[in-house]
């Protein structure tokens, strides 16, 4: 929601300056679907704020649901008519996690990932962005779905550094507590790792957590999977999350999809260790390796056998390694499956 354009139509409306609280807490605080719910409320504010302030900057399409109800994917339609795909998953019995998109496409390419086979269409605003955790909120307020939502990743479509100002945007919104209210550290951005978003991300926001997606540690084979390793190789990745750990002392996430044949060898478990040694402070450093997830490109999954082997052989060398729990390949919401088209069905669900 666009509080700014809220209190622009309540000025005009000469309404007093109490009637934004009214709208910040039904919206922010009761999670409110339209201004009809918000019955303190005047009729003639309420029917103005609906055309100058919608309360959604998209229209959802379409939900799917995964047979466990653990995941949840909705695809949503932009005021252009554009589309983009966010995700909801429950991981543990307490606690939703949003996954967020931030930007329509993806310039950078990443191989075995079906955003990167789009292109890049547009970067998405930062209301646009932040709007999707207000959408799950509603959702669930609607489902009747139990726990809180307080979880949130910026790992959906799009790279989140290449569109900095406006996740910038996103992440003070989720983080005021007059708005979202979400702690800092229940919030994760991950990059491809372009160095200059790195450096100013540790200095806006340094206690948001910070993912890699490394895919790889040889420079070879990470350019063949990660196009973006062209022009920001590992050497200029690491001086930027040694930088990053050495300003803050904060943790930093390196996810790693796990490719049958390709990046799952025994010689790749080794480069790998000593990618993340040569980086000092290794302690600061959790690999998390990801189950591949079919798209439409040729890989195929690691199976989970050489997956536990692959993570024994890094546990062995004094690695923080976890194999990811992988929620919502039943709605091709899992990682590296979002993909979404225009559609002139745009219908509330």
């Amino acid at each position: 929601m666009d509080l700014k354009a809220a209190a622009a139509a309540l000025k005009g409306l000469h309404a007093p300056a109490f009637r934004l609280d009214q709208v910040r807490r039904a919206v922010y605080g009761q999670t409110v679907s339209s201004y009809e719910e918000i019955s303190v409320l005047p009729l003639d504010l309420r029917q103005e704020l609906a055309g100058a302030a919608p309360i959604l900057s998209f229209i959802p399409r379409e939900i799917k649901i995964a047979p466990d109800g653990r995941a949840r994917k909705a695809a949503l339609v932009l005021r252009d008519g554009k589309a983009v795909e966010t995700v909801l998953l429950k991981p543990s019995p307490q606690r939703w996690t949003a996954c967020l998109s931030t930007q329509v496409g993806c310039a950078f390419g990443c191989v075995f990932c079906a955003t990167g086979l789009m292109g890049l269409e547009r970067d998405l605003t930062g209301e646009e962005i932040s709007d999707q955790v207000l959408f799950w909120r509603q959702h669930m307020r609607r489902e009747g779905l139990q726990d809180r939502l307080d979880n949130v990743v910026y790992m959906g479509m799009g790279e989140p550094l290449a569109n900095y100002e406006a996740v910038a945007e996103s992440l003070r919104s989720l983080l005021d507590p007059r708005q979202h209210g979400i702690g800092a550290r229940h919030i994760s951005v991950s990059t491809v790792g372009i160095p200059d978003g790195i450096a100013r991300f540790a200095e806006d926001f340094p206690q948001v957590n910070l993912a890699v997606s490394l895919h790889a540690a040889q420079d070879d084979l990470r350019s063949r999977l990660v196009p973006a390793n062209r022009a920001f190789p590992l050497a200029k990745l690491a001086r930027a999350m040694e930088e990053y750990v050495g300003r803050g002392n904060r943790k930093v996430f390196l996810e790693y999809a796990l490719l049958s044949g390709v990046n799952d060898r025994a010689g790749d478990a080794q480069d790998l260790i000593a990618f993340v040694r040569g980086l000092g402070r290794t302690e600061l450093f959790h690999i998390n390796l990801i189950l591949y997830n079919p798209t439409q490109t040729p890989f195929e999954a690691t199976a989970e056998p050489e997956a536990r082997r692959f993570q024994k052989c890094l546990l062995d060398a004094g690695l923080k390694v976890t194999v990811r729990q992988s929620l919502g390949a039943e709605v091709r919401g899992a990682c590296g499956q979002l993909i979404a088209d225009r559609s002139p069905d745009v219908r509330q669900p």
